[in-house]
């Protein structure tokens, strides 16, 4: 049997990982919201409330990495 054994920073280079995917996924999500909205397909309210979810998204990201234990950002 071999000794299989996970390196102490291995949680942290997965919380890494996570907020890199979770990174590259918001950046998509706001690259489709700037197409929408300079194609004029939203609402002025829907605009504010694009806005306000992206700003939202990215303070929970915040959030994640200080739990993680994650500095800095991919974008």
């Amino acid at each position: 049997m071999s000794d299989a054994r996970i390196p102490a920073d291995a949680g942290q280079g997965l919380g890494r990982l996570v907020v890199a995917v979770l990174e590259v996924v918001a950046e998509l999500l706001e690259r489709q919201a700037l197409r929408r909205v300079a194609a004029g397909s939203l609402t002025d309210d829907e605009v504010e409330r694009l806005g306000q979810a992206l700003i939202a998204l990215r303070a929970q990201f915040a959030e994640l990495r200080v739990a993680l234990g994650v500095e800095g950002t991919v974008t």
